[in-house]
Protein backbone atom coordinates (compact mmCIF):
# COMPACT_ATOMS: atom_id res chain seq x y z
CA UNK A 1 0.00 0.00 0.00
CA UNK A 2 1.28 3.54 -1.02
CA UNK A 3 1.83 6.23 1.28
CA UNK A 4 -1.40 8.05 0.22
CA UNK A 5 -3.42 5.04 0.06
CA UNK A 6 -2.24 4.53 3.34
CA UNK A 7 -3.26 8.40 4.27
CA UNK A 8 -6.58 7.61 3.22
CA UNK A 9 -7.46 3.98 4.12
CA UNK A 10 -5.06 3.55 7.08
CA UNK A 11 -3.36 6.35 8.55
CA UNK A 12 -0.60 6.79 11.10
CA UNK A 13 -0.28 8.86 14.37
CA UNK A 14 1.28 11.33 12.35
CA UNK A 15 -1.20 11.45 8.88
CA UNK A 16 -3.92 11.56 10.98
CA UNK A 17 -2.70 14.90 12.70
CA UNK A 18 -1.61 16.24 8.94
CA UNK A 19 -5.36 15.52 8.00
CA UNK A 20 -6.59 17.67 10.75
CA UNK A 21 -4.05 20.55 10.06
CA UNK A 22 -5.46 20.25 6.34
CA UNK A 23 -8.89 20.42 7.29
CA UNK A 24 -9.22 24.13 6.72
CA UNK A 25 -8.20 23.21 2.82
CA UNK A 26 -10.62 20.42 2.80
CA UNK A 27 -13.70 22.88 3.48
CA UNK A 28 -12.10 25.32 0.89
CA UNK A 29 -12.23 21.99 -1.11
CA UNK A 30 -15.83 21.06 -0.16
CA UNK A 31 -17.27 24.54 -0.90
CA UNK A 32 -15.77 24.30 -4.89
CA UNK A 33 -16.94 21.06 -5.10
CA UNK A 34 -19.97 21.70 -3.75
CA UNK A 35 -20.69 25.17 -6.39
CA UNK A 36 -19.25 22.76 -9.15
CA UNK A 37 -22.76 20.97 -9.01
CA UNK A 38 -25.15 23.73 -8.96
CA UNK A 39 -25.98 26.47 -11.19
CA UNK A 40 -26.55 24.28 -14.47
CA UNK A 41 -30.10 23.45 -15.93
CA UNK A 42 -30.02 19.36 -16.40
CA UNK A 43 -30.35 18.53 -20.06
CA UNK A 44 -32.61 15.16 -20.06
CA UNK A 45 -32.08 13.09 -23.15
CA UNK A 46 -35.17 10.81 -22.84
CA UNK A 47 -32.65 7.37 -23.18
CA UNK A 48 -31.41 5.28 -20.89
CA UNK A 49 -28.19 6.83 -19.37
CA UNK A 50 -26.26 4.97 -16.50
CA UNK A 51 -23.71 6.47 -14.71
CA UNK A 52 -20.92 4.30 -12.59
CA UNK A 53 -18.97 6.25 -9.95
CA UNK A 54 -17.66 6.94 -6.39
CA UNK A 55 -17.49 9.47 -3.88
CA UNK A 56 -13.82 8.70 -2.97
CA UNK A 57 -10.07 8.78 -4.58
CA UNK A 58 -8.51 6.35 -5.94
CA UNK A 59 -10.09 3.29 -7.69
CA UNK A 60 -13.48 1.43 -6.92
CA UNK A 61 -13.34 -1.28 -9.90
CA UNK A 62 -15.21 0.87 -11.95
CA UNK A 63 -14.10 -0.83 -15.05
CA UNK A 64 -15.03 -3.90 -14.44
CA UNK A 65 -17.81 -3.41 -12.88
CA UNK A 66 -19.23 -1.41 -16.10
CA UNK A 67 -18.12 -4.70 -18.62
CA UNK A 68 -20.26 -6.59 -16.08
CA UNK A 69 -23.22 -4.01 -16.45
CA UNK A 70 -22.61 -3.84 -20.48
CA UNK A 71 -23.06 -7.99 -20.75
CA UNK A 72 -27.12 -6.83 -19.51
CA UNK A 73 -28.07 -4.97 -22.59
CA UNK A 74 -27.64 -4.59 -26.27
CA UNK A 75 -26.39 -1.62 -28.26
CA UNK A 76 -24.32 0.01 -24.96
CA UNK A 77 -22.03 2.58 -25.73
CA UNK A 78 -19.49 3.45 -23.00
CA UNK A 79 -18.56 7.33 -22.61
CA UNK A 80 -15.46 8.45 -20.33
CA UNK A 81 -12.81 11.05 -20.20
CA UNK A 82 -10.22 8.96 -20.75
CA UNK A 83 -7.56 9.80 -17.82
CA UNK A 84 -3.90 10.59 -18.80
CA UNK A 85 -4.62 9.86 -22.76
CA UNK A 86 -2.64 11.79 -24.94
CA UNK A 87 -5.20 13.27 -26.64
CA UNK A 88 -8.13 16.16 -26.35
CA UNK A 89 -11.59 16.30 -27.29
CA UNK A 90 -14.38 14.03 -28.49
CA UNK A 91 -12.64 10.71 -30.09
CA UNK A 92 -14.52 7.86 -31.24
CA UNK A 93 -12.22 4.79 -29.74
CA UNK A 94 -14.90 1.99 -30.82
CA UNK A 95 -17.77 2.01 -33.34
CA UNK A 96 -19.65 -1.94 -33.44
CA UNK A 97 -16.25 -4.36 -33.63
CA UNK A 98 -13.89 -1.78 -35.15
CA UNK A 99 -11.50 0.13 -32.77
CA UNK A 100 -10.43 3.10 -34.37
CA UNK A 101 -7.39 4.21 -32.37
CA UNK A 102 -4.33 3.55 -30.35
CA UNK A 103 -4.11 3.02 -26.50
CA UNK A 104 -2.21 6.69 -26.67
CA UNK A 105 -5.35 8.25 -27.96
CA UNK A 106 -7.63 6.99 -25.67
CA UNK A 107 -6.40 5.86 -22.71
CA UNK A 108 -5.87 2.63 -21.48
CA UNK A 109 -9.29 2.11 -19.52
CA UNK A 110 -10.93 3.18 -22.78
CA UNK A 111 -8.80 0.62 -24.84
CA UNK A 112 -9.66 -1.97 -22.36
CA UNK A 113 -13.63 -1.07 -23.17
CA UNK A 114 -13.06 -1.65 -26.57
CA UNK A 115 -11.90 -5.33 -26.73
CA UNK A 116 -14.67 -6.34 -24.43
CA UNK A 117 -17.58 -7.82 -26.60
CA UNK A 118 -20.42 -6.84 -25.11
CA UNK A 119 -19.83 -3.09 -26.03
CA UNK A 120 -20.52 -2.05 -29.36
CA UNK A 121 -19.30 1.96 -29.18
CA UNK A 122 -16.62 3.61 -27.11
CA UNK A 123 -16.09 7.51 -26.59
CA UNK A 124 -13.53 9.60 -24.91
CA UNK A 125 -14.63 12.95 -24.03
CA UNK A 126 -14.06 15.56 -21.47
CA UNK A 127 -17.74 17.22 -22.33
CA UNK A 128 -19.69 14.28 -21.39
CA UNK A 129 -22.54 16.33 -22.76
CA UNK A 130 -20.54 16.05 -26.54
CA UNK A 131 -19.91 12.70 -25.46
CA UNK A 132 -23.66 11.10 -24.98
CA UNK A 133 -24.71 13.01 -28.28
CA UNK A 134 -22.24 11.05 -30.18
CA UNK A 135 -23.01 8.13 -28.99
CA UNK A 136 -26.63 8.74 -29.78
CA UNK A 137 -26.27 9.60 -33.57
CA UNK A 138 -24.55 6.27 -34.02
CA UNK A 139 -27.31 4.11 -32.72
CA UNK A 140 -26.61 3.71 -28.89
CA UNK A 141 -29.61 1.74 -27.00
CA UNK A 142 -27.96 1.90 -23.69
CA UNK A 143 -25.40 4.77 -22.28
CA UNK A 144 -23.10 4.08 -20.01
CA UNK A 145 -20.91 7.09 -18.03
CA UNK A 146 -17.65 6.40 -16.23
CA UNK A 147 -17.42 7.99 -13.30
CA UNK A 148 -19.83 10.67 -13.69
CA UNK A 149 -21.67 10.53 -10.38
CA UNK A 150 -20.75 14.35 -10.13
CA UNK A 151 -22.43 15.44 -13.50
CA UNK A 152 -25.91 16.67 -11.95
CA UNK A 153 -26.45 18.16 -14.46
CA UNK A 154 -27.28 14.85 -16.94
CA UNK A 155 -30.31 13.21 -16.06
CA UNK A 156 -29.03 9.39 -15.45
CA UNK A 157 -29.23 6.61 -13.32
CA UNK A 158 -26.61 7.17 -10.80
CA UNK A 159 -24.50 3.76 -9.63
CA UNK A 160 -22.52 5.42 -6.27
CA UNK A 161 -19.56 2.17 -6.02
CA UNK A 162 -18.50 1.56 -2.39
CA UNK A 163 -15.76 -0.87 -2.29
CA UNK A 164 -13.48 -2.09 0.63
CA UNK A 165 -11.97 -0.78 2.64
CA UNK A 166 -13.71 2.54 3.13
CA UNK A 167 -12.06 5.78 3.86
CA UNK A 168 -10.46 6.08 7.43
CA UNK A 169 -11.90 10.35 7.89
CA UNK A 170 -15.25 11.84 6.37
CA UNK A 171 -13.22 14.51 4.96
CA UNK A 172 -13.04 15.49 1.46
CA UNK A 173 -9.99 16.28 -0.60
CA UNK A 174 -7.16 17.08 1.32
CA UNK A 175 -7.96 15.69 4.44
CA UNK A 176 -9.63 12.37 3.66
CA UNK A 177 -10.55 10.53 0.49
CA UNK A 178 -13.70 12.12 -0.57
CA UNK A 179 -14.32 14.47 -4.12
CA UNK A 180 -17.74 15.34 -2.16
CA UNK A 181 -19.17 15.48 0.92
CA UNK A 182 -19.88 12.11 1.90
CA UNK A 183 -24.02 13.24 2.28
CA UNK A 184 -23.61 13.40 -1.63
CA UNK A 185 -24.24 9.36 -1.33
CA UNK A 186 -28.22 10.60 -1.06
CA UNK A 187 -27.96 11.53 -4.40
CA UNK A 188 -27.41 8.22 -5.78
CA UNK A 189 -30.02 6.16 -7.23
CA UNK A 190 -28.44 2.76 -6.43
CA UNK A 191 -25.38 2.22 -4.00
CA UNK A 192 -24.15 -1.08 -5.32
CA UNK A 193 -21.65 -2.26 -2.20
CA UNK A 194 -18.90 -4.70 -3.15
CA UNK A 195 -19.77 -8.21 -1.54
CA UNK A 196 -23.33 -7.74 -1.57
CA UNK A 197 -24.54 -6.52 -4.61
CA UNK A 198 -21.69 -7.18 -6.36
CA UNK A 199 -19.04 -9.38 -6.53
CA UNK A 200 -15.51 -9.23 -7.34
CA UNK A 201 -12.85 -12.38 -8.45
CA UNK A 202 -9.58 -12.57 -10.66
CA UNK A 203 -8.16 -15.63 -12.00
CA UNK A 204 -4.87 -16.34 -13.97
CA UNK A 205 -5.82 -18.94 -16.95
CA UNK A 206 -2.23 -20.24 -16.76
CA UNK A 207 -0.30 -20.79 -13.35
CA UNK A 208 3.06 -19.86 -14.50
CA UNK A 209 5.75 -18.31 -12.78
CA UNK A 210 6.11 -14.91 -14.66
CA UNK A 211 6.75 -11.66 -13.07
CA UNK A 212 3.56 -9.45 -12.00
CA UNK A 213 3.61 -6.15 -13.34
CA UNK A 214 0.85 -3.80 -12.59
CA UNK A 215 -0.06 -0.06 -12.64
CA UNK A 216 -3.66 0.09 -11.60
CA UNK A 217 -4.54 2.36 -8.25
CA UNK A 218 -5.14 -0.61 -5.61
CA UNK A 219 -2.97 -3.39 -6.82
CA UNK A 220 -3.44 -5.44 -3.35
CA UNK A 221 -6.76 -6.37 -5.10
CA UNK A 222 -4.11 -8.86 -6.99
CA UNK A 223 -2.61 -10.09 -3.73
CA UNK A 224 -3.99 -13.64 -4.29
CA UNK A 225 -1.85 -13.61 -7.51
CA UNK A 226 1.20 -12.23 -5.47
CA UNK A 227 2.51 -15.79 -5.04
CA UNK A 228 2.25 -17.43 -8.21
CA UNK A 229 4.52 -14.72 -9.59
CA UNK A 230 8.60 -14.73 -9.69
CA UNK A 231 8.51 -10.71 -8.67
CA UNK A 232 5.78 -8.08 -8.16
CA UNK A 233 5.98 -4.60 -9.52
CA UNK A 234 3.69 -1.88 -8.65
CA UNK A 235 3.91 1.38 -10.75
CA UNK A 236 1.88 4.46 -10.67
CA UNK A 237 -2.27 4.30 -11.84
CA UNK A 238 -2.18 5.00 -15.39
CA UNK A 239 1.16 4.62 -15.52
CA UNK A 240 2.88 4.38 -19.59
CA UNK A 241 5.48 1.40 -19.72
CA UNK A 242 8.14 1.37 -22.28
CA UNK A 243 9.50 -1.88 -23.65
CA UNK A 244 13.15 -1.34 -22.27
CA UNK A 245 11.85 -0.93 -18.56
CA UNK A 246 10.17 -4.29 -18.91
CA UNK A 247 12.68 -6.36 -20.50
CA UNK A 248 15.08 -4.86 -17.81
CA UNK A 249 13.10 -6.35 -15.30
CA UNK A 250 12.57 -9.90 -17.26
CA UNK A 251 16.66 -10.05 -17.73
CA UNK A 252 16.76 -9.17 -13.80
CA UNK A 253 14.57 -12.45 -12.85
CA UNK A 254 15.65 -14.57 -15.52
CA UNK A 255 11.94 -14.45 -17.00
CA UNK A 256 10.38 -14.38 -20.48
CA UNK A 257 6.83 -14.19 -19.49
CA UNK A 258 4.61 -11.10 -17.51
CA UNK A 259 1.76 -11.33 -15.39
CA UNK A 260 -0.71 -8.15 -15.71
CA UNK A 261 -4.20 -7.36 -15.75
CA UNK A 262 -6.08 -6.73 -19.07
CA UNK A 263 -6.09 -2.69 -18.63
CA UNK A 264 -2.27 -3.40 -18.13
CA UNK A 265 -1.32 -5.28 -21.17
CA UNK A 266 -3.65 -2.80 -24.15
CA UNK A 267 -0.73 -0.49 -23.33
CA UNK A 268 2.02 -3.09 -23.41
CA UNK A 269 0.60 -5.53 -26.09
CA UNK A 270 2.33 -4.73 -29.30
CA UNK A 271 5.92 -5.01 -27.42
CA UNK A 272 5.89 -8.69 -28.04
CA UNK A 273 6.61 -10.00 -24.85
CA UNK A 274 4.59 -13.34 -23.73
CA UNK A 275 2.03 -12.01 -21.39
CA UNK A 276 -0.48 -14.24 -19.11
CA UNK A 277 -3.55 -12.26 -18.25
CA UNK A 278 -5.01 -11.51 -15.09
CA UNK A 279 -8.91 -11.58 -15.49
CA UNK A 280 -10.59 -8.98 -13.24
CA UNK A 281 -14.75 -9.77 -13.66
CA UNK A 282 -17.48 -8.75 -11.51
CA UNK A 283 -20.52 -10.74 -10.77
CA UNK A 284 -23.87 -8.79 -10.06
CA UNK A 285 -26.65 -9.88 -7.77
CA UNK A 286 -30.11 -10.30 -9.07
CA UNK A 287 -31.31 -7.16 -7.44
CA UNK A 288 -28.73 -5.19 -8.88
CA UNK A 289 -29.58 -6.88 -12.76
CA UNK A 290 -33.47 -6.25 -11.89
CA UNK A 291 -32.69 -2.40 -10.59
CA UNK A 292 -31.01 -2.23 -14.06
CA UNK A 293 -32.82 -3.82 -16.41
CA UNK A 294 -36.64 -2.28 -14.49
CA UNK A 295 -34.84 1.43 -15.77
CA UNK A 296 -33.74 0.25 -19.27
CA UNK A 297 -37.00 -1.23 -19.98
CA UNK A 298 -38.71 2.01 -18.88
CA UNK A 299 -37.58 3.78 -21.62
CA UNK A 300 -39.01 0.83 -24.03
CA UNK A 301 -35.15 0.36 -25.19
CA UNK A 302 -35.66 -3.26 -24.67
CA UNK A 303 -37.95 -6.13 -24.21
Amino acid sequence: MSWLERYFFNPSFFQKCLAFALLPLSFLYALIAILNTKFRSQVDFKKPIISVGNLSFGGNGKTPLCKAISREFEGVFIVLRGYKRKSKGLILIKHQNNILCEVAQSGDEAMEYAFCESIEGVIVSEDRIKGIKKALRLGAKVILLDDAFSKFHIKKFDILVEGKPLPYFDFTLPSGAYRLPPYFKKKANFIAKEGEEFYRYSFVKENVKAILVTAIAKPYRLNEHFDKARACYFFSDHHHFTKEELENLLKKHHCHTLMLTFKDYVKIKDFGFKCEIIELNVELSENFKEQLKAYVRSFDAIG
